[in-house]
C-alpha cells in the first residue's frame, strides 16, 4: 500500500512540472494550419509527442513539427 501511495504521489508532482506545449505539424517545408496541445518537460520530448500524435493517433501525413 506504501508503495502505491508512493507511486502515485511521485507520478503527480513529475505533472506538476510538465509544460503545455502547443505544436505545429509541417508538410513538404511547409506549416499546415492545425495545432496540437501536448503537455511536456522539454521542447524535444514535446515534439516526439506531438509527432507521434499527428502520424499515429490522428494519421496525418507530417514531415516534422515545431512547438513553442
Amino acid at each position: 500500500m506504501k508503495k502505491l501511495l508512493l507511486l502515485i504521489t511521485l507520478g503527480l508532482t513529475i505533472n506538476l512540472f510538465a509544460m503545455e506545449w502547443v505544436c505545429y505539424r509541417y508538410v513538404n517545408g511547409e506549416p499546415t494550419g492545425g495545432y496540437v496541445k501536448i503537455d511536456a518537460n522539454s521542447k524535444s520530448v514535446a515534439e516526439k509527442k506531438a509527432l507521434k500524435k499527428y502520424r499515429e493517433d490522428l494519421g496525418y501525413k507530417t514531415d516534422y513539427v515545431k512547438c513553442k
